[in-house]
C-alpha cells in the first residue's frame, strides 16, 4: 500500500509540475483530439508514427471524457489519420506489413475485441477470443495465425501463504494471463493459461495482493520466437517466459527471482513492457524500472548454453525520465529507436525518437494526463491525402477541401468543405477515410491578405502532388520568387500561386 501511495504521489507531482511549464501546441488538431507539441531536433527518417492517445484518471461517464483513439502522424509531426471508435479504453494500435493490415484492440462497455483494418482503414475482420480477451497485445505469427492475449479467472486456496505480510484468502480469485491462437478463418488452434503452469506465490511482494482479483503475473506482451515457441512478458514477476507452443511447458525464465539467466553486465529489469525479438536474435524490451527508479530501453543477447543475458544496447533519456506503467521500445532497421513513455506527462515527453548514437531526433508532448501506450514507427501505404486549395471567392480568401466527402474537420473547428481565411497560422483539414479521418498536408498562411502565396520550401516538400506551369503553359522545374504560376494538382484542379521566400 505504501508503494501504491508513492506511485500516486509521483503521478500527481508530475501533473502539478507540468502546470508550471507553458506548452506550445505547434501542430493543428481537429476537435475531439488532444492538442500536442512536436519538437524536431534532427532529420526524421521516412515513415510514420502509430500510437494511441488516451486520457487517464477519467471515467467514460465523466462529461469531459474523450474517447481514446488510434492515430498516425507523419515525419513532420502532423496528424494524418485518426479514428473515434467510442471505446472505454484503447491501448494497442499497430501495422503488420506482412499482410498490409492494421489492428487495434478496444474495450466497449466491458467487452474487448480486436479490429482488423485494410489499407483504406475499413474494418475487414473482428477478432474475439472464446476466453476473456486482454487489451495489452496481439501479434501475427509466422504461419499467419493470430496470437491474442487473454485472461482467466480461477478460485484458489492461498490461505497457507502470505504476501508482503498479508494472509492469503482461501477463496482468492486469481487472474491468470495467457493467449489464444486463432487461424485466419477464426478457428481456435490452442491456448495457454498461466494458472496451469505458474504458481501465484511466484509474484513479487512489490506488486501487492488482492483477494478478489489477484493479478499475480500481469502479462503485457506476447512474441513469437525464431523457433516458433512463445515469449510472454510478465510485469509482476519482472520476468519474460519462453513457453513451449505445443505443451505449454515453461522452457526458460529471463529475469525475476527464478531467472535461468544471469546478467553479466546489467542488473536486470523490473515492471517491463513490450518484449520484442530483433532480427539478429536479440531481445529488446521497455524497462519501466519500477524497482530501480529508472526507465530505459534495453536489449540483450541470450546465451542458452552458458545461460547469460548480455546487455547489447541501452537508451536512458537525458532527463532520466521514469515511467511507472505502460510504454514501449522499438529498434528500427536503420538504427533509429522509438520509445513511448506510457504513464508520463509533460514537461517530460510522451513519445521519443533517437538515432543510432542515441541523440534525440524528435519528441511529442501531449496535453496533461494523456498517455500513449505503445509507439510504432513504420513505412505505410497511406491513401491519397486531401488537397487544400486557396482561392478568392469575390468577397474573401478561402480554403477549400475536395468535395464529395460526408465529413470535414478543419483545424479551425469548422465542419464545412470551405473555410474563410481570417488570420495567419497553419491550416489543416481531415475528411472521412474508412472508420476515421485522413488529414491534408498543412497549409501555412503567413499573410492573410495574400494567403495563396506558396513558399519555395513548401513547394519542394509537396511537389509530388502537383506540377507547376508558367502562364505560357510550360512546365517549370526551377521556379523563381514573386512570379505567378499555375499549380496543376494530380486530380486536375488548377490554382494560381505566387511564390515567396
Amino acid at each position: 500500500m505504501k508503494r501504491l501511495k508513492i506511485a500516486i504521489l509521483t503521478v500527481c507531482s508530475l501533473l502539478v509540475l507540468s502546470s508550471i511549464f507553458a506548452q506550445n501546441y505547434n501542430r493543428p488538431n481537429p476537435e475531439g483530439t488532444y492538442p500536442y507539441e512536436f519538437v524536431q531536433l534532427a532529420p526524421v527518417p521516412d515513415g510514420y508514427f502509430l500510437t494511441t492517445a488516451t486520457k487517464i484518471f477519467i471515467a467514460p461517464t465523466d462529461p469531459d471524457f474523450v474517447s481514446p483513439y488510434p492515430a498516425i502522424f507523419d515525419k513532420d509531426g502532423y496528424l494524418i489519420w485518426y479514428a473515434k471508435p467510442q471505446a472505454g479504453s484503447l491501448l494497442d494500435f499497430k501495422f503488420f506489413p506482412e499482410i498490409d493490415r492494421y489492428t487495434y484492440t478496444i474495450t466497449t462497455q466491458g467487452n474487448v475485441s480486436s479490429h482488423v483494418l485494410d489499407l483504406n482503414f475499413s474494418v475487414v475482420d473482428t477478432l474475439i477470443t472464446s476466453s476473456s480477451q486482454d487489451v495489452h497485445d496481439l501479434q501475427l505469427a509466422a504461419n499467419g495465425n493470430w496470437l491474442i492475449m487473454t485472461f482467466y479467472l480461477d478460485t484458489m486456496d492461498l490461505s497457507a501463504f502470505t504476501f508482503n505480510g498479508v494472509q492469503g484468502a482461501p477463496n482468492t480469485i486469481v487472474k491468470g494471463i495467457g493467449y489464444q491462437e486463432i487461424d485466419p478463418s477464426g478457428t481456435f488452434v490452442n491456448e495457454w493459461n498461466s494458472n496451469d503452469f505458474l504458481s501465484p506465490t511466484e509474484t513479487l511482494d512489490f506488486w501487492g495482493y488482492n483477494a478478489t482479483s489477484f493479478d499475480y503475473s500481469h502479462a503485457n506482451a506476447i512474441e513469437e520466437d525464431l523457433d516458433g515457441n512463445i515469449l510472454i512478458s510478465h510485469r509482476h514477476l519482472n520476468s519474460i517466459h519462453k513457453i513451449d507452443r505445443q505443451t505449454g511447458a515453461i522452457i526458460w525464465r529471463l529475469g525475476g527471482e527464478l531467472s535461468d539467466f544471469t546478467f553479466p553486465n546489467d542488473n536486470g529489469f523490473s515492471g517491463q513492457h513490450d518484449c520484442r525479438l530483433l532480427p539478429n536474435g536479440e531481445l529488446s524490451l521497455f524497462d519501466n524500472g519500477n524497482m530501480a527508479g529508472l526507465t530505459r530501453g534495453v536489449s540483450y543477447a541470450l546465451d542458452t548454453v552458458n545461460w547469460t543475458a548480455t546487455k547489447t544496447n541501452e537508451f536512458i533519456h537525458p532527463n532520466n525520465v521514469t515511467s511507472i506503467a505502460m510504454g514501449s521500445y522499438q529498434i528500427g532497421d536503420a538504427g533509429h529507436e522509438c520509445l513511448s513513455y506510457g504513464l508520463l506527462f509533460r514537461p517530460m515527453p510522451n513519445l521519443t525518437m533517437v538515432d543510432a548514437n542515441h541523440d534525440l531526433v524528435a519528441e511529442f508532448f501531449f496535453e496533461d494526463s494523456v498517455a500513449n501506450y505503445r509507439l510504432q514507427h513504420s513505412d505505410l501505404p497511406i491513401p491519397n491525402r486531401p488537397e487544400i486549395t486557396c482561392d478568392w471567392n469575390g468577397l474573401a480568401w478561402e480554403l477549400s477541401a475536395p468535395s464529395g466527402f460526408s465529413d470535414y474537420a478543419w483545424s479551425t473547428g469548422a465542419s464545412t468543405s470551405t473555410v474563410e481565411i481570417t488570420q495567419a497560422g497553419t491550416y489543416q483539414v481531415w475528411v472521412n477515410q474508412g472508420i476515421g479521418m485522413i488529414g491534408s498536408f498543412p497549409l501555412i498562411v503567413t499573410d492573410p491578405n495574400n494567403p495563396c502565396a506558396v513558399g519555395i520550401e513548401e513547394l519542394t516538400a509537396h511537389n509530388g502532388n502537383y506540377r507547376l506551369f508558367n502562364l505560357l503553359g510550360q512546365e517549370v522545374h526551377a521556379p523563381e520568387n514573386n512570379q505567378l504560376y499555375m499549380k496543376v494538382w494530380e486530380s486536375g484542379r488548377t490554382e494560381k500561386v505566387i511564390l515567396r521566400d
